[in-house]
């Protein structure tokens, strides 16, 4: 990783926005997705939760290590339940931010377009898409 990763703790401290990431076979792209969105959402307040079905490649011990260092980072291991309709809801009700966001783990959605999609939130809007 490039930079460090943020320190964050506390369980009190509310983030404003949550990210909900479904995985299965995604351990390469964790890191990437994670430094992605600390650029992409830089000065604001987040966290991501990726929720995977038990991965063969592990993916889950990908996220726990990056957990580790940054508060903003956890996991939700599904064994024995798969599916991304199931790995968002369980996600979005793991929520701690008053927004929730769902993005795919292989990088094919532009984490840069999350803060926009904040502001109209914030402006207004009951669902952004």
């Amino acid at each position: 990783m490039n930079q460090p990763l943020m320190e964050v703790r506390p369980a009190d401290l509310v983030p404003e926005l949550s990210v909900v990431i479904p995985t299965f076979n995604e351990c390469g792209n964790v890191a990437p997705l994670v430094e992605r969105l600390a650029a992409a959402l830089e000065g604001l307040s987040w966290e991501a939760i990726f929720v995977d079905d038990d991965s063969p490649d592990r993916t889950i011990d990908a996220v726990h290590e990056i957990g580790a260092r940054d508060g903003r980072v956890r996991a939700i291991l599904r064994v024995g339940r798969r599916g991304l309709a199931g790995a968002c809801i369980e996600g979005m009700l793991s929520a701690r931010a008053p927004v929730v966001a769902v993005i795919d783990a292989d990088l094919q959605h532009d984490e840069k377009a999350l803060p926009s999609m904040l502001d109209a939130i914030r402006a207004g809007a009951d669902l952004v898409v």
